[in-house]
């Protein structure tokens, strides 16, 4: 029977403990094919280094890591969300395209080169969405001033390199002046190139040109809006979401860093929420599209009213998140002043975070918003317990931002102002 001798292995930490760790001797034949051993090891290893030698850091480690991971996920969820939504603009561009240099040719303005068409529409297809009427209308308007600027400088100087420079500079100097539109100006320029550099057998290019321009402008709106549409609803959706993902996400943080007075989570909150400039916006000309689209395509008209509710959503949305910033930096207050601090407030916090997310799924599921109100209203009713055991200036400040954050969500969900605020004063007593 073989003998079995034990190493007992003092290590020292940074703390100032000693870990002792015991170890079976046959461990020096593993090398010789005693895996069960070592796999017991691994074990063992894996359960006292973050119990052990994580120290009092363990739970901050994984904290990091838990939203690294969080992060990561959310990139590739938006990365497969972005796919989704381009590949059909691709199509929408292909289609669009085609049929503009089929309708130039058609017109027969432009025989042998209807070019500007499809670029036309595919610049209107591309165009943000919530914009494309207004990018039709800067690709005439910027046609016909480097129409005009062009024609008239070609009269005075002629054609030829520093001649097409010139002019080209000219254009772009007046345009700017005139409207100062990013659009506008680049289209303004890009024909004054072309006027100015073709050749002189190729006479009345500007003709063709402006009616290649409103051609395709008015062939990309045709299949963006009438053709080949995207639902309306989903357009917002997929721009809501993640505004919204992000603003739960970010008050739940707070109300966990409150609870831990942890001074950093909440900055790193408060971070994270004046970062949400990009998806307000995204979400805002998602609904000008939208908005766009059920104006002049007769067969999504039937998403008018779901629609109406998001819009009113996305309003309040913004003022909560405006309140959001608010309560998280008094937080941050809170903590590094020491003051006092209710576990109830924490709580009050959590419970808007889960609210936004409860709304978030209701709109989706199209269902009637009650457990947010439910959750609205509950993080009123936390917040006066907090204040009833005793809160400082900041605390007293984020009850007040939480009232005012359950108000908007509360309308948010469809109910009027007058009523929330009385709802709020009730949840309050």
């Amino acid at each position: 029977m073989a003998k079995v001798g034990l190493v007992v292995i003092a290590l020292s930490v940074a703390d100032g403990g000693v870990i002792a760790i015991v170890m079976d001797s046959r461990i020096g034949r593993l090398g010789r094919g005693d895996a069960a051993s070592m796999r017991r090891l691994d074990r063992w290893w894996g359960r006292s280094s973050v119990r052990d030698l994580g120290g009092g850091h363990a739970a901050r480690v994984e904290g990091l890591l838990d939203t690294w991971r969080q992060q990561t996920r959310t990139t590739e969820r938006d990365r497969r969300r972005q796919l989704a939504i381009y590949s059909v603009v691709a199509v929408q561009a292909g289609l669009a395209a085609g049929l503009a240099w089929l309708a130039a040719r058609e017109i027969g303005v432009s025989m042998h080169n209807p070019v500007f068409a499809p670029i036309a529409a595919v610049s209107t297809v591309a165009a943000a969405v919530g914009q494309r009427l207004r990018r039709v209308v800067e690709l005439i308007a910027g046609v016909g001033l480097g129409i005009l600027i062009a024609d008239g400088l070609l009269a005075l100087i002629g054609r030829g390199a520093a001649q097409t420079g010139l002019i080209v500079t000219a254009t772009i100097l007046i345009a700017i002046a005139l409207t100062g539109r990013g659009g506008l100006i680049t289209q303004a320029g890009g024909t004054a190139v072309l006027v100015s550099s073709v050749t002189p057998t190729a006479s009345k290019v500007e003709v063709p040109q402006l009616v290649n321009a409103v051609t395709g402008g008015v062939i990309g709106l045709i299949v963006v809006i009438a053709l080949f549409p995207l639902n309306p609803l989903r357009i917002v959706h997929k721009a809501a979401v993640p505004a919204m993902n992000r603003l739960s996400a970010q008050l739940t943080a707070a109300g966990r860093a409150l609870a831990n007075r942890d001074a950093a989570g909440a900055q790193a909150a408060l971070d994270q929420l004046r970062d949400m400039g990009s998806e307000l916006t995204r979400l805002s000309d998602a609904l000008q599209g939208a908005n766009e689209v059920v104006r002049f395509s007769p067969q999504q008209r039937r998403w008018r009213n779901a629609l109406q509710q998001y819009s009113d959503g996305a309003e309040h949305l913004n003022r909560v998140v405006l309140a959001s910033r608010g309560l998280t930096r008094r937080s941050v207050t809170l903590i590094t002043d020491k003051e006092p601090l209710p576990p109830t407030l924490p709580d009050a916090v959590t419970s808007l975070g889960l609210a936004v997310r409860d709304l978030d799924r209701d709109f989706v599921a199209g269902r009637e918003p009650d457990q947010a109100r439910r959750r609205s209203l509950t993080a009123v009713c936390q917040a006066s317990e907090a204040c009833q055991a005793g809160l400082g200036l900041s605390g007293t400040a984020i009850m007040a931002q939480v009232r005012t954050i359950a108000g908007e969500l509360l309308q948010a969900t469809t109910i009027g102002r007058t009523d929330a605020n009385r709802l709020i004063r009730q949840a309050a007593n």
